[in-house]
């Protein structure tokens, strides 16, 4: 009996430890991009080799509640060049699986928003009886379909938090570590997300998001069409002219 209680009481040290956990990612993501007859089309050398430089990002877990946040780096290579950015733009977000709610930073040119909304799961998984070790973690696959070439493989931890994975790769019976992607039978090397550290901690200070408006997702779905019907007629007028 004694025995039985000591197990019992390691067991709970241990999921006590993983209440409080960062998850540092890598994530390379190459678009392909398609002309007007289908094909597609060549991308840039210098283009791809921008892109393939690996984006970092921290996944903060801690009582139910998460916060996934781009890692900003120094890329001294950039110089002093000023980049301004058009168009809609998605960035940190937070969940709160207590309460089934998420924020998410957005940008709608220079303007900030707040989108709140329920957690919801992006995709229809199919879980697999394939197993494997990653980061000294054992680990089990499940699959999402894209179409009959393109598919993503998926590998999460069950050992660790459910539910939390990195941006909309959520919702499993494990934390998601790392995601391939597949195209015609092969690993497709332009798209991975992969976990490169898993750190207890004792308790966490959440990054926090950007002050904004806080809108409905409705509302922010107005908004983009409205911004995008916008955008539609001013290049028209550029092609009439």
């Amino acid at each position: 009996m004694k025995y039985l209680v000591i197990f019992i009481s390691l067991f709970s040290i241990v999921l006590q430890a993983q209440d409080a956990l960062e998850i540092e990612y890598e994530e390379v993501s190459i678009p392909r991009l398609f002309g007007k007859d289908g094909k597609e089309e060549k991308l840039g050398d210098d283009f791809i080799k921008a892109l393939s430089v690996p984006k970092t990002y921290v996944l903060q877990i801690e009582k139910g509640k998460s916060v996934f946040s781009k890692i900003e780096k120094i890329n001294n290579s950039q110089g002093n060049a000023l980049v301004t950015m058009y168009g809609i733009f998605s960035y940190n977000f937070e969940q709160d699986f207590n309460q089934n709610k998420m924020k998410q930073e957005w940008m709608i040119e220079n303007k900030k928003y707040l989108v709140t909304d329920t957690i919801s799961t992006h995709y229809k998984y199919e879980l697999t009886q394939e197993k494997s070790t990653y980061l000294g973690f054992d680990v089990k696959q499940a699959v999402v379909k894209y179409n009959d070439n393109n598919k993503s493989i998926i590998w999460y931890a069950p050992s660790l938090p459910k539910r939390f994975g990195p941006k909309e790769f959520i919702n499993l019976p494990g934390l998601v570590l790392k995601i391939e992607s597949i195209r015609n039978g092969i690993i497709d090397p332009s798209y991975f997300l992969k976990a490169t550290s898993v750190t207890t901690k004792d308790h966490l200070e959440f990054k926090k998001l950007f002050k904004a408006k806080e809108i409905s997702k409705a509302e922010f779905e107005k908004l983009k069409a409205d911004y995008n019907q916008q955008s539609s007629n001013e290049h028209q007028g550029v092609d009439k002219d």
